[in-house]
């Protein structure tokens, strides 16, 4: 297990829930020890972190930080957040030799245009719906010329467990999931087809490298992970947004997120049908109560020890 210090359960259970984890900690240590070397392996052959400058955004509380701690002795590393208190936690136990800001929900990053070397957000992009290009142009820029931005997304690994369907990559493009949903729940679930990050992400980067699914986990299940070269354009969100008319898997994606929609508010009215009528049985089982022998005569204990508890304050 890393020697460096754990954030607090609180914390760490904000990346990535260690509910019904034997060891929380070691649970922790694990999953952060298997990305990083994930994160090395799909990096290019040439890559060397000697006298680089990287950037882990949205790291969090440093579950995948703390393991790049020998890294700072030849590189600056770097994590962004927009969790104040984990933040907060990183730059009081890991920085220095870690270096540490906190990020808001929109761009700009208060970073100079051309800063690291290498960039990775890991499940970042797989909740971002309405910010999502401004995002990735926005790492672009804070990005040098010719920089490796590594990024996981939702895909096949994960249509079964959370979409509950087959994957058929024909019919997802950039597919929301849950929209609206609190972040306190996991946020929106944003799935992306390799055909589509390709088309709409390549507009800005060179696609290096691309696994559907597998990243840090078993080779059959999990995220998938996209590894991109800046490359030297100037464009605006509209333009990675922008809809190829000829191209019949963007209609199809369109038409499979209506029909997924469609499913989710269903499931969501049957949910609250359900809820109505348990509040309504809930409400008749307390009023044949409250008009019983029974409550009637508890009634003056009730009211002593409401009195009693008013003396005491509450």
């Amino acid at each position: 297990m890393s020697a460096a210090p754990f954030p607090p359960l609180e914390l760490a259970n904000r990346v990535g829930s260690l509910e019904g984890a034997e060891d929380p900690y070691a649970f922790y240590d694990q999953v952060g020890r298997r990305t990083r070397e994930d994160i090395v392996a799909a990096l290019p052959a040439e890559w060397s972190f000697e006298g680089r400058s990287v950037l882990d955004f949205g790291c969090g509380a440093g579950r995948t930080l703390r393991h790049f701690l020998p890294e700072t002795a030849s590189a600056e590393v770097w994590g962004c957040d927009i969790d104040a208190d984990s933040v907060a936690w990183i730059e009081s136990e890991l920085s220095p030799p870690l270096h540490v800001f906190r990020n808001g929900p929109a761009p700009p990053l208060d970073v100079e245009s051309g800063r690291f070397d290498l960039i990775w957000a890991l499940s970042v992009f797989t909740h971002l719906v309405e910010t999502w290009s401004a995002w990735l142009l926005e790492l672009h820029r804070v990005l040098k010329p010719g920089g490796i931005l590594l990024a996981t997304f939702m895909g096949e690994g994960m249509s079964r467990p959370m979409a509950g369907e087959d994957w058929v990559p024909d019919r997802v493009g950039m597919n929301v999931l849950r929209y609206g949903q609190g972040w306190e729940l996991g946020g929106p679930m944003v799935f992306h087809s390799p055909w589509w990050i390709r088309e709409h992400w390549g507009r800005a980067f060179e696609v290096l490298h691309l696994e559907g699914k597998g990243f840090a986990t078993i080779p059959e299940a999990g995220q998938g992970v996209v590894v991109l070269r800046r490359l030297d354009v100037d464009l605006e969100p509209a333009d990675l947004e922008r809809i190829d008319p000829v191209e019949p898997r963007e209609v199809d994606a369109l038409l499979h997120g209506i029909v997924q929609s469609r499913r989710e508010i269903e499931e969501l009215r049957r949910l609250s049908e359900h809820m109505t009528s348990e509040n309504a049985q809930l409400e008749a089982r307390l009023a044949t109560f409250e008009g019983s022998r029974s409550w009637a005569l508890t009634k003056p204990l009730r009211l002593a020890g409401e009195r009693l508890r008013a003396r005491r304050g509450g």
